[in-house]
């Protein structure tokens, strides 16, 4: 018998994290693309890196001096953060335990049910992510579609643990550790380019562009809006 998606919400309570959480909307879900899973914890973020890098190569030609050509190929975004979680019961580390599972388990190839057949499925390891506001594919879209390399997970023994039966304990604090390479969004059809006018940027960049309110507003910026944006 299939089984159909999985959505694993945050383990709601009227004390702890996650009703705090809840009330205030910072949750932050995992979507795995390739089965429709979802798992959400408390957006505890302890660290963030949003890191955008251009693939460039150089190459020198007899006769054009020293200067290198430099060709870019390419923008690589890596993005880390790292999140809590706290338990506060017996019953919420239980839940957190299984909601942590799944989400390490998004990183496993996803088998066929054949037996002649085990190959994985073509996004793995691709998640959704959404929950922070300044973690985004664009400007308009409020989540990032990413390539998950790393999930690690690590405890404070200075925290203490819950120890409810022989055998049995959990961490009162944990943390999770987040590395994955972001998914640009295609902005543009084969053999279009994009045409940067710098007086235009320059001009789009004036004063009168900005609200009174720093806080409140968005200057005009030159590229499209599926660019991707801090937010």
């Amino acid at each position: 018998m299939a089984i159909g998606p999985v959505n694993r919400e945050i383990y709601k309570n009227n004390y702890g994290v996650g009703g705090f959480a809840e009330s205030k909307g910072y949750i932050l879900t995992f979507t795995h693309l390739a089965t429709g899973h979802k798992v959400s914890f408390p957006s505890a973020i302890q660290e963030f890196s949003d890191q955008h890098t251009p693939q460039i190569s150089e190459r020198i030609f007899a006769g054009r001096g020293t200067d290198p050509m430099i060709q870019q190929a390419g923008t690589t975004r890596q993005i880390s953060f790292t999140f809590a979680i706290s338990n506060s019961s017996v019953e919420e580390a239980r839940y957190n335990q299984q909601s942590i599972n799944l989400l390490i388990q998004m990183l496993y190839p996803r088998l066929s049910f054949s037996a002649t057949d085990t190959s994985g499925s073509p996004y793995n390891s691709y998640m959704k992510i959404s929950g922070l506001s300044f973690l985004k594919d664009t400007v308009d879209e409020p989540s990032v579609t990413c390539y998950v390399n790393n999930i690690s997970y690590s405890l404070d023994p200075t925290q203490g643990f819950i120890t409810p039966n022989p055998g049995e304990l959990y961490p009162i604090v944990l943390t999770i550790s987040i590395e994955a390479i972001a998914l640009i969004p295609e902005i543009r059809n084969a053999g279009q380019y994009l045409e940067i006018n710098e007086e235009a940027i320059l001009e789009r960049l004036d004063d009168s562009d900005f609200d009174t309110n720093p806080g409140e507003g968005d200057w005009k910026q030159p590229f499209p809006p599926s660019y991707p944006s801090y937010k």
